[in-house]
């Protein structure tokens, strides 16, 4: 159960530390009965679960927001400050900034020193691959981060902040790391302790050494703009050291976590749905890009505005309507319903694949209209989505228009990628003549540029409602889709948010924030990689 994963990982925060700062706890009474180290395979699940909750619940919501695949609707205000880049310091920090470093963070460091002494290497390599997994997320939505001095207990209760690009540098050699540990095939299999992919065996073993080859590619992609010697050489090494068969993840084997339709183990986008429901719509954004590019997965990612049958039909037509980024009151009146001349605000929410019934229309719930299922056990136990297959082959794709990538072939790696998309959401059927349509056919594009932008823009198409955090990374990045300024931008019109600010817990116990040269509440200076 999730909640008794969270609740040893609690325990542990309280060990060990209380953000990426730590405090020391001394002369406490030993109980036997309650000892205070705990088997590695039981903190690693502990660690797994936290990651899925953290990256893909409100990391997740605020990336959409950010990316401008999500808006605001009327009357939705849980979010509205985030839409009009209103971002305080105070905004991710228990739950989620110190959520990792004292949480997960803290539960994989202590499979590594623990795992280590006991020669555990299978259980070292895995921690030490989701390690770099949580690391990356961390740097890509802060910037410079407590990295090398991070995690070491009363040692160091004030970590310095290592450069972004010195942090992607120790990313790979964690990675490095953790492939070694794992090929040196001892220690015991972590079987149902692995949440992601519950390895039992050698072939299960071999699953993670394919996500951290995938992890490492990813990294590389990420800098390829601002760094791109480093880039190029990176990933050519990594086609050189591997083999074709066993490089990377492979059909059906995304990074993801298992979830379930039960309370506190469902899907923790589902969950901030259902606990604050219609405070998320489809944004303009990305709605009229799939709109004009007629893309098969609207209707699974996109709610009917309307959903109403009007007076003697028995079908209704479908309607797609989006909020304006920064959206603020009054919403335009934007749907007249059928038949006359009454017209009222209509938006799309995220589709019932995402959110089942959780959501009210026109007043009723969205359980009472016809074709909306009554249960939601679909929606709630959908995984998390970490790193899918989808996402390893735009990668590649990526990697093979750039010229790093031997033996690849980009147009095949870009379409195989948009067809695994659209076989997850049930649309594979409209896949050849999708990939064949204007602005989304590769044999169109003529140049690299042109090629480039196809990926990106399908890249940020399937991260929607899963992966948020990683579609703002894109877009910052690519500069693709282009944004709109927020109708209402308190930081002024043209003006884009390019980092979270730093968390008030570490600008008030961490003097070394300010070695970062970031003031407090900074949203606008771009990271290290983005040359955006």
């Amino acid at each position: 159960m999730k909640s008794t994963r969270i609740a040893s990982l609690a325990l542990l925060g309280l060990l060990f530390s209380t953000g990426a700062c730590k405090k020391e706890f001394s002369d406490i009474n030993v109980d036997p009965n309650n000892p205070l180290t705990a088997d590695i395979n039981q903190v690693l699940p502990s660690g797994q679960a936290f990651v899925s909750f953290i990256v893909g619940g409100q990391y997740n919501v605020i990336g959409e927001i950010l990316s401008q695949q999500m808006g605001i609707p009327s009357g939705g205000n849980q979010y509205r400050t985030w839409d009009q880049y209103n971002i305080p310091s105070s905004t991710f920090d228990g739950r989620q900034f110190q959520g990792l470093y004292a949480g997960s963070q803290q539960d994989f460091q202590y499979v590594i020193n623990q795992g280590t002494a006991l020669q555990e290497w299978r259980m070292v390599g895995i921690a030490k691959i989701l390690k770099a997994h949580s690391f990356q997320v961390l740097t890509d939505l802060y910037g410079d981060i407590p990295f090398s001095e991070a995690l070491q207990g009363p040692a160091i209760l004030t970590p310095k902040y290592d450069k972004q690009q010195d942090v992607y540098a120790g990313i790979q050699a964690l990675l490095d790391d953790g492939i070694k540990d794992i090929r040196k095939q001892s220690g015991r299999f972590p079987g149902a302790a692995d949440l992601n992919y519950g390895a039992t065996d050698e072939a299960g073993m071999s699953k993670w050494v394919r996500l951290a080859n995938t992890l490492k590619l990813r990294s590389y992609i990420h800098i390829s703009t601002k760094d791109p010697t480093t880039a190029a050489a990176g990933i050519r090494a990594l086609y050189a050291a591997t083999s074709s068969t066993d490089r990377f993840m492979q059909a059906g084997e995304s990074y993801q976590y298992a979830n379930f339709a039960a309370t506190n183990n469902d899907n923790p986008f589902y969950q901030t749905n259902f606990r604050l429901q219609n405070n998320l719509a489809v944004s303009s954004t990305l709605g009229n890009l799939m709109t004009t590019l007629n893309d098969p997965r609207r209707p699974v990612f996109f709610l009917d505005a309307d959903l109403r049958v009007p007076a003697g039909q028995t079908t209704s037509p479908i309607d797609y309507l989006f909020v304006e980024p920064g959206q603020t009151t009054p919403y335009p009146n934007n749907y007249t319903f059928p038949g006359t001349t009454n017209a009222v605000n209509r938006l799309s929410y995220p589709g019932t694949w995402f959110i089942g019934s959780a959501f009210s229309n026109a007043g009723a719930l969205g359980s009472t209209y016809a074709g909306i299922s009554a249960t939601d056990a679909a929606a709630r136990a959908r995984p998390t989505l970490l790193l899918t297959y989808e996402e390893s082959l735009f990668l590649r794709s990526e990697a093979a228009v750039q010229g790093w990538a031997t033996g690849e072939n980009a147009q095949t790696l870009y379409e195989s990628g948009i067809t695994a998309s659209l076989t997850r959401y049930g649309v594979a059927t409209n896949a050849t003549t999708y990939i064949g349509s204007t602005g989304v056919n590769f044999a169109a594009a003529t140049t690299n540029a042109d090629k480039l932008k196809l990926i990106s823009t399908q890249k940020y198409i399937s991260f929607f409602a899963t992966n948020g955090a990683e579609a703002w990374t894109e877009n910052r990045r690519t500069a693709n889709p282009t944004l709109k300024s927020p109708l209402t931008n308190v930081l002024g019109a043209n003006v884009f948010v390019r980092r979270l600010p730093y968390v008030d817990s570490e600008l008030l116990r961490n003097p070394n924030v300010a070695a970062t040269g970031i003031a407090p509440g900074n949203l606008t200076t771009s990271v290290w990689w983005d040359i955006h």
